[in-house]
């Protein structure tokens, strides 16, 4: 692309994603200062408090009934890791902590952009980052106590470099960087792992000449960034584990209230039985035996259970109700964000039949659609979950958009010519 054309492109790019950052602190500083903030989102705020004061990762909810700093591994540490930056100098609040996702919001635009045109052009790439800056979905995960701010940040990240291995340039170097980006959204949340088997893995395949290389560089860098945590639980808790929380997902996802009636196909904190220790590693052996019986014993309704879960995410089932399970959202955002969503699904959908033929760039965009209806088949049906595919469906609804304009000038000309060809519209 010449110099002359990148320029413009690059700076509407940027004023795209800064008006993107300032609608998402306009959305924490001023119209969503107080939400609804229960369970993880707490979780995440006073774990980085307590990194801060030098505690190191504990839970604190079982410190504060212990009395005592309780280590833990509930979930992976990156976005507590990143979020105590902020309070390392002196910024304590919640507010300030939910700011922070202006800055991965604005990351996230940028690449998104930065995707879209990689994939069908430089109006597609303004087109997805417009798309990208005020969708509801992304500017209410960006404004919450959660970990997916980052978590999205980092798979549009990789969802580019597994472009650039696509196009065949600096394939080594470009697999290990894509490894080392899918380790760091491991330890933003553990299932990004599996887009080692989903996205990088058959990627290397892909190239027969270079696929031992490839897969070595890839699974090689991974193991390299989750090993510091790795290390630090398997010398805590005697075990090799990136995060506890899969005991407590089995345990709330499996049981009659999540078989049967109302919540079937979500998750249920009444499921849990009553904890009988502070030690993490005991309860979540406990918990997940539990939720493991109980799906044992009832594995004949998992054939409808499953199906469920998957439509929950996708917000095929109960798509209002779902919206009161929003953690650290506001509740009209959240709606919002249920609207646009449908509304972006068609073009989403008209985008992937445009791209078909490209199939390298379309089979990296669809990943996280695979990734994100596995995890919810596995564990349970939020659409929460279906964060990475947020990026997808933004990216292929931009491809849509972008390409109308072209397609409906390219009719009116044609009938223009044929009127014109015609006897009847001869002078």
């Amino acid at each position: 692309m010449p110099a002359a054309t990148r320029r413009p492109f690059a700076a509407r790019l940027l004023a795209i994603a800064a008006a993107g950052a300032a609608l998402r602190l306009l959305y924490v500083l001023v119209l969503a200062r107080k939400v609804p903030d229960i369970g993880d989102a707490i979780f995440f705020h006073q774990q980085a408090i307590a990194l801060a004061h030098g505690h190191g990762f504990v839970d604190p909810f079982i410190s504060a009934a212990a009395r005592h700093s309780v280590p833990s591994a509930l979930h992976p540490p990156l976005y507590p890791l990143a979020v105590s930056a902020l309070a390392h100098v002196g910024l304590m609040s919640e507010v300030a902590h939910r700011s922070l996702g202006a800055a991965f919001g604005f990351g996230t635009i940028i690449l998104i952009g930065l995707i879209g045109r990689r994939v069908d052009g430089p109006r597609t790439g303004l087109v997805a980052a417009s798309l990208a800056a005020v969708y509801p979905v992304l500017v209410a995960a960006d404004g919450a106590m959660m970990s997916e701010t980052l978590y999205g940040l980092l798979i549009a990240r990789a969802l580019l470099v597994s472009l650039t291995i696509v196009s065949g340039r600096r394939t080594v170097l470009a697999a290990a960087s894509l490894g080392a980006l899918i380790g760091l959204a491991a330890l933003t949340r553990a299932e990004g792992l599996l887009l080692l088997a989903l996205l990088a893995w058959p990627l290397a395949l892909r190239r027969p000449l270079r696929r031992l290389p490839l897969l070595a560089a890839s699974t090689i860098a991974c193991l390299l960034v989750l090993s510091p945590w790795l290390i630090r639980n398997a010398s805590v808790f005697h075990e090799l584990t990136l995060s506890h929380n899969d005991a407590t997902v089995v345990a709330g996802a499996n049981c009659r209230t999540t078989y049967h009636g109302v919540n079937l196909g979500g998750w249920d904190i009444a499921c849990f039985s009553k904890r009988r220790t502070y030690d993490e590693r005991r309860q979540s052996d406990r918990w997940r035996a539990e939720g493991l019986r109980y799906m044992g014993r009832h594995a004949g309704r998992l054939a409808v259970v499953v199906p469920l879960r998957i439509m929950r995410t996708w917000d095929l089932w109960q798509p209002h109700r779902q919206v009161e399970f929003a953690e650290s959202e506001a509740r009209w955002l959240s709606t919002a964000g249920v609207v646009a969503y449908f509304l972006l699904m068609p073009f989403a959908l008209a985008g992937a039949w445009l791209l078909r033929r490209v199939r390298g760039p379309l089979f990296v965009l669809l990943s996280p659609v695979v990734l994100v209806t596995v995890v919810s088949a596995v564990g349970y049906g939020v659409p929460r979950f279906r964060h990475p595919a947020e990026i997808t469906i933004v990216v292929l609804a931009a491809a849509a958009i972008a390409r109308t304009p072209a397609a409906v000038g390219a009719r009116l000309r044609a009938r223009t010519s044929a009127s014109a060809g015609s006897p009847h519209g001869a002078v």
